[in-house]
This record gives C-alpha cells, structure tokens and sequence, in this order.
C-alpha cells in the first residue's frame, strides 16, 4: 500500500476508495487486497472480499460492485470522520456504501485511517451490512 499524504482532505480519501471500489468492478480483488493495510484480526483476503460481495442479497456469482449506483430506498454514503489521534495512531475513519449491480445498496466498508511517518493509511476494518 502506497501511503497517501498527510495532509490529505476527505475528499482525497473518497478518491482513494472510490479506486478501491473500481478494482473491485473490475474484480481485481487482489489488487484492491493490496491497495489497503488489513488487520490480521479481522482475517481478511482477497478471496474473502469477493465472497462477501458474491454472497450479498440476491447471492449471485455474476454479481459485483460497481462505481455508480443508482439510488433506491438507499442512498450511497461516502463519509470520513476524523478524531484525535489515538494509541494506534488512527485518526478517523471511512464508511463507503458499495453500490451492487448498478444499485446503491446497504453494504459498507469501514476503513481505520492511521498517521504513519510516512503518511496516512487506510486499513480495511469490514464490508458488512447497514
């Protein structure tokens, strides 16, 4: 993972996820694995970020993400929250609503932004439902 500035606004870490969420419409999942810090606790793989999206909703094997969505009794959120730095020098968070199929739909991922020397992470934390 290639740390993004420290001075990075919120609307850069949109930008970053929104890359994350490309690969994913491309199902390059181990691409957007690697894009992303993980914590080991959360055991997360590539393999398993495609099985959490194949298995959402409708469960389908053809279904993915997609960039755009369209709204329907959901609307996409994209929000960054910062906070004071903690002991593990996170300093916020990301929730980003996947859009499935073309559809905004209540599946999230949460991402840990942490300071590092040599600038601000994003460790994927879950893709779950909302």
């Amino acid at each position: 993972m290639m740390p993004l500035s420290s001075t990075s606004t919120d609307d850069d870490l949109i930008a970053f996820v929104d890359c994350w969420a490309s690969l994913l419409e491309m199902e390059a999942y181990s691409k957007a694995y690697q894009l992303t810090e993980h914590d080991p606790d959360m055991g997360w793989t590539s393999e398993l970020i495609r099985s959490v999206i194949k298995s959402y909703g409708k469960a389908s094997p053809t279904q993915r993400v997609t960039l755009a969505g369209k709204p329907t009794d959901i609307s996409q959120r994209k929000e960054v929250t910062r906070w004071p730095q903690n002991r593990l020098k996170d300093i916020g968070e990301v929730w980003y609503d996947l859009n499935i199929d073309g559809l905004a739909s209540d599946l999230t991922a949460t991402f840990w932004i942490a300071a590092t020397p040599a600038g601000l992470i994003l460790r994927l934390n879950d893709i779950h439902v909302m």
